[in-house]
């Protein structure tokens, strides 16, 4: 996935290294994915019961921008309109018709 400031791709980390970005504690993440305030597909993403992975760039964002959530939507449009499944498709090239 790209993420939308410098179209690199997305990092992911781990709860320990999510919660020192955004200063709260591994079950305050917890409290917010459950109760919706960080979105799943978007801040964070399951991989399978026990391995939870969060967006390093978003995180970061909502941090920073949590009281103003105008600012951190914006963020995550970027953040989706950046993703290759909502690139256009490539334009197929016409074949040249051959003359006899």
């Amino acid at each position: 996935m790209k993420s939308p400031a410098n179209s690199q791709p997305a990092v992911w980390c781990n709860k320990h290294e999510a919660a020192k970005i955004v200063g709260l504690s591994e079950s305050s993440l917890k409290k917010l994915r459950l109760s919706n305030q960080l979105i799943e597909g978007i801040h964070w993403v399951r991989y399978s019961s026990r391995c939870v992975r969060y967006n390093v760039e978003l995180m970061k964002d909502w941090a920073a921008t949590r009281m103003d959530k105008g600012t951190h939507n914006q963020a995550i449009e970027n953040f989706l309109g950046a993703l290759p499944s909502n690139q256009p498709p490539p334009r197929r090239r016409r074949k040249k018709k051959r003359s006899p």
